[in-house]
């Protein structure tokens, strides 16, 4: 039994080791489109030069805008027509499938969907009113 003890202890020591730490992004990229985000993490800093987006089938350039400073922020703001992924290709020639961050377009759908308060308290009296209105006949 103590054997037993001692074998599960042991084992349970090198199952909840500390997990090893990830380096830090170097370098992020941030597209942002009119409904999600696509952001590309790099370990390393990018070339410099021009970025490019795949989009419709047709590779656009793309204006990465730099923030000063460690690590390395970029932006882009465009319109797109990939529904869950873009493709981007940095200056080096690389290119890098990114998938989309945020709600899809199905949950912005239903979200749009959905009535204020205030309609969703309009709508209410109104009810209210005719079923009212309807019982007096």
């Amino acid at each position: 039994m103590r054997l037993l003890l001692m074998v599960l202890l042991v084992l349970a020591g090198f199952g909840c080791r500390k997990p090893e730490a990830l380096a830090a992004p170097q370098a992020r990229v941030m597209v942002r489109f009119l409904d999600r985000d696509a952001v590309l993490d790099l370990a390393a800093p990018p070339a410099e030069g021009p970025w490019r987006l795949m989009n419709a089938g047709q590779w656009e350039p793309l204006e990465v805008r730099w923030k000063p400073g460690a690590p390395r922020l970029g932006a882009a703001v465009v319109g797109r027509t990939a529904p869950e992924w873009v493709l981007l290709e940095d200056p080096a020639g690389d290119t890098h499938r990114v998938i989309l961050r945020g709600p899809g377009p199905e949950e912005l759908a239903r979200r749009n969907q959905r009535l204020d308060p205030d309609d969703r308290d309009a709508l209410a009296m109104l009810g209210i009113l005719w079923v009212l209105g309807w019982t007096r006949w």
